[in-house]
């Protein structure tokens, strides 16, 4: 991470961050990154959670507020998945929409004369990893024996 090569070569010696579960999004990476900033003299500090982690107050807070974000973002991941089991239990369809025919058929056509993924990608406007999935379903469909 860019921020870490900056600290361990001495250009800054803070690091100011919105929220701390803005910047690490487990408590063991959190902790770990405070601790590597702590052994390079760097001070870390939460605007909003206003935390001074020099002091053993401070350490002790950050660490109850690391795991609090933790647990928050637990809650959610599970509150959504519980959302979406519901929903498709009730037969609605819970992913996003397949591509048009058209658009489909034009991924095809220029992979076909030799255009790169990326190439395709630019060229439809359609991201590449969308790209690569409609190549892939089409490259495995033709492989199979009904």
């Amino acid at each position: 991470m860019l921020i870490f090569d900056t600290a361990r070569k001495r250009k800054i010696d803070v690091v100011l961050v919105w929220r701390y579960d803005r910047f690490a999004r487990s408590t063991q990476a959190l902790v770990n990154a405070s601790k590597e900033f702590h052994s390079l003299g760097v001070d870390f500090i939460s605007f909003q959670e206003n935390i001074d982690t020099t002091s053993p107050t401070g350490d002790l807070v950050f660490h109850v507020m690391a795991s609090l974000a933790q647990f928050e973002s637990s809650l959610i991941s599970q509150r959504v998945q519980a959302g979406m089991a519901r929903a498709k239990a009730q037969g609605k369809h819970i992913t996003r929409p397949p591509l048009a025919e058209l658009k489909q058929e034009a991924i095809h056509a220029l992979f076909e004369k030799g255009k790169s993924m990326n190439q395709v990608s630019k060229r439809i406007g359609v991201a590449y990893d969308k790209v690569y999935n409609y190549v892939h379903k089409r490259k495995t469909a033709g492989t199979r024996t009904p």
